[in-house]
Parts: structure tokens; sequence; C-alpha cells
């Protein structure tokens, strides 16, 4: 089972063992490796240790073949309808146990080293970190975890051992981290409030 912590990726212990990721580090990493494949339906589930992914995704929107200028004014001058590329919905599947999503994670620290801007809540690494940190706050056990579009919902067990689940969409999420920016600063969230004019 996957260890609570705050802040750290992995913690390490009086023995000098490294315990494994939280579930907000866990499902951001899983989140970095599926991001290039555009899932529209996600499902993770996980026993504690390995971290089962599957799902569909949206055809790769940098792949569309682009036909030439003068190949779609000759098809016009023609009548002939441009051709559309078929593009189908693929399935995938990946396992990641809790070796693989540290290795991931060591990898993509140094990106994240790099980049001081805020983490893009639109970004499926986030969204993911997002739910599991939910989890992690909870100091449950995740059980299942689903994105649907834009929705996503996760369940989980918590310290009493029951089953509960939560439910968020773009617009939370985004409400969310306006809340916490305002927090954060202590101050008026916008430049004009807190000024009679």
């Amino acid at each position: 089972m996957l260890q609570q912590q705050v802040d750290a990726s992995s913690s390490v212990t009086r023995n000098g063992e490294i315990t494994e990721p939280t579930y907000a580090v866990a499902l951001r990493v899983v989140g970095q490796d599926l991001a290039q494949l555009f899932p529209r339906v996600l499902e993770i589930e996980t026993d504690g240790t390995v971290f089962e992914a599957r799902g569909e995704s949206h055809p790769n929107p940098f792949e569309t073949i682009q036909e030439g200028f003068f190949a779609r004014i000759w098809h016009k001058l023609r009548g002939i309808a441009p051709a559309q590329p078929a593009a189908a919905a693929a399935s995938f599947s990946r396992r990641y146990e809790l070796a693989e999503i540290e290795r991931l994670d060591q990898l993509n620290r140094v990106h994240r080293l790099d980049n001081f801007r805020r983490a893009d809540i639109y970004s499926l690494a986030e969204r993911l970190r997002t739910m599991g940190a939910i989890v992690d706050g909870k100091n449950g056990r995740l059980k299942h975890l689903r994105k649907d579009a834009d929705h996503l919902v996760v369940e989980y067990w918590d310290r009493q051992n029951l089953l509960q689940s939560a439910k968020l969409t773009t617009v939370i999420l985004y409400r969310n981290q306006q809340q916490l920016d305002h927090q954060r600063r202590g101050g008026p969230s916008e430049l004009w409030e807190g000024y009679d004019f």
C-alpha cells in the first residue's frame, strides 16, 4: 500500500530505505506518461503496488495529414470532395509497478525543476495528481479512477474502510485552483479589489 506523506515524491525511513510514492505522485507520473496518447476515456485500478491503466485515446491532432495547396485547388476545380482520413479511437493498456513509477518520476523531475510556473490544471498529469491528493488527504486507499472527457471520478476506501467517491470537472478544478491561489497570496484576487474608487 502507498505511504501517506505531504510534499516529497518519496520519503526516506530511518533505516535509509525509500518508501513508495503517494497516490498523488503515482497518478501524476501515470498522467505524464499517458498524456501523449490523448486519452478520451481512462480507467486506472490499483492494488497498492501495481497500477493498471487502460482506455481509449483521441487521434493525435498533430499527426493529421494535410493535402497540398495545389492538390486542394485541383480537387476543388474537378469537383472532387477532399478525402478525410478516418481517425479511429485507439485502445491502450499499460501496467505500472512502483519501481517503474519511481523511474519515470526521476526522468520527469528534471523538467519540473526547470519550470517555475504553476502546474497546468488542464494537463492530464495535474488532474490525476489532484485526484490522488484527494485520496491521500483522506488517508484512503485507491480503488478505481475514471476519466471520461473532462469528468474525473475516483473511488477509494477511507480510514474506516468505507467506499467513498469524489467527482471533479474542469470547472471545479479551476475554481479550486483560484481559491488556493487566493489563500496563498492572502490578498485580493483581483487588482482592483479592496480599493474604493
